[in-house]
Formats: C-alpha cells, structure tokens, sequence
C-alpha cells in the first residue's frame, strides 16, 4: 500500500510490488539445521515486511510438509527475527 504521493516513493512500491509479484522470496538455508534435521528458511528482506499472522500460519503448513521443526528469518520493524514452529507452538525470536 503506497502511503504517500510522492513520485519515488510511489515508484519504489509498485517496483516492490511488481518484483515475484508481490511474493516474498524465501529460500531454503539449511535442511539439517542443529544436527535435527529441522529446515531453516530466510526471507530475502526487499524492503516490506511479512504479514507476521500469516507468515506464522504458513510455518504449520511447511512443517506438517516437512515433519520437523520449521524456522524462517525475516526483518520486521528492522529488526532480524526468527519464527519458529515445533509441531505445538510457534516462537519468536529476536536476533
């Protein structure tokens, strides 16, 4: 959502937008994280920040998926944080 009407920020959002259509990419780190076989993920940060309720959502997808813990790294607020889910609850954790 474009919150301003000036000309470049206007033309950075659509940009944004544009780019993977407006999907974050995230790739596959390391499918043994810890020794455990639990799959890390990194959200390739392009200057929007995930819908972190639904980013958390979708670690329950990927982990009946993948059968082990899930962890994805993202920016949010600036800040590194890591989601996490267990197969019972999901974790934040500030980097």
């Amino acid at each position: 959502m474009v919150k301003t009407r000036g000309w470049a920020a206007v033309r950075d959002q659509l940009t944004r937008d544009l780019v993977h259509g407006g999907i974050p990419v995230i790739e596959v780190d390391d499918g043994d994280f810890n020794r455990r076989g639990e799959l890390y993920l990194i959200h390739r940060h392009e200057g929007t920040d995930l819908d972190l309720p639904y980013a958390e959502r979708t670690l329950h997808h990927v982990y009946r998926l993948w059968g082990r813990p899930v962890h994805l790294e993202t920016v949010t607020d600036k800040r590194p944080l890591v989601l996490s889910y267990d197969g019972k609850a999901n974790t934040k954790l500030m980097l």
